[in-house]
């Protein structure tokens, strides 16, 4: 690759990477946020919530509306819009205010992904279009393994507004090194909506697609939750929650070694056993903890599994 090809790889590693921590540090900050502004923990979660299925609804129908504009300053744009949504959640004063920064953030982030992704389509070798893409999300795991434990901290040292005044000036440092990297005059394409469906009238797409979706969604209703758990469940201290992300976020990165070494040497059935049962046996074994009180070698050995 050339030397604007690794630029503009690295940019878009660092978008996904700054999308990422935005996206997840909420999850850190629960408690403070409910604490804050005195509504309860689930309510709080739901901003999560909102902001998954704003992500999962808005990006199909946005990517199909904007794709007929020009990449470049649609990138820029988008980038733009990110930032002020983020300045409105480290605003934020109040409930109604913060879900409707999530949303708008949501929809946004799920834009940049597909653009991103549109990007490296357009301008990189054939070759290295899969290498290059498994780089750029690859921004998503090292947001969870620095990105949030680094938001949480801020979080929990200067108050959770502080964290999303860190996701801005993220936002403003993908800004221009988007701008100096982003290959200008990319056309855009015209898209539909319903050319997208389409692609659900195809069952292995539907299968390939409820796997990973199912899986992720098992994963995700614990590690909403996970600081309060932590705190209220395990009783871990308040100065180890984001110690506890940071592990989280390393033995991901294992977690995903695992999976990808079995998946081209053993098929995808046993790839597909460990993505189900894995979830499913460390979600039923998260009970015990709250069962048996005061065993710490039972909080331990769930959160281990959790992590897995």
């Amino acid at each position: 690759m050339t030397r604007q090809h690794k630029l503009l790889t690295l940019n878009l590693f660092l978008l996904t990477f700054v999308l990422g921590t935005s996206e997840f540090v909420m999850v850190g900050l629960l408690t403070e946020v409910a604490s804050d502004l005195k509504i309860a923990i689930s309510a709080a979660g739901s901003l999560v919530s909102a902001f998954a299925l704003s992500f999962a609804i808005g990006t199909p129908i946005f990517t199909a509306i904007l794709s007929r504009f020009s990449k470049y300053p649609l990138i820029l744009a988008l980038i733009g819009v990110f930032i002020v949504g983020n300045m409105i959640t480290a605003i934020s004063g109040s409930y109604g205010l913060l879900l409707v920064s999530r949303v708008i953030t949501a929809v946004v982030t799920g834009v940049l992904i597909a653009l991103a992704m549109a990007v490296t389509s357009e301008t990189m070798p054939l070759e290295k279009r899969g290498p290059v893409i498994s780089i750029i999300f690859t921004g998503f795991t090292v947001a969870s393994v620095l990105g949030v434990p680094l938001g949480t901290f801020i979080g929990q040292w200067g108050g959770w507004h502080l964290s999303y005044w860190f996701t801005t000036l993220l936002g403003i440092v993908s800004l221009i090194a988007s701008f100096a990297t982003i290959p200008r005059g990319m056309k855009g394409a015209r898209s539909s909506l319903k050319k997208q469906l389409r692609l659900f009238a195809y069952p292995r797409i539907v299968l390939a697609f409820f796997i990973p979706a199912l899986s992720i969604a098992a994963t995700y209703s614990v590690y909403t939750y996970l600081a309060p758990l932590l705190q209220d469940v395990l009783f871990v201290p308040v100065r180890y929650i984001s110690l506890v992300f940071l592990l989280y976020g390393i033995v991901s990165i294992f977690s995903t070694l695992i999976g990808g070494s079995w998946s081209p040497g053993a098929g995808w059935e046993k790839f597909a056993m460990y993505s189900w049962l894995r979830p499913s046996f460390s979600r039923h074994f998260m009970y015990l903890p709250a069962r048996l009180p005061g065993d710490s070698s039972v909080s331990h050995l769930w959160l281990s599994l959790f992590t897995l």
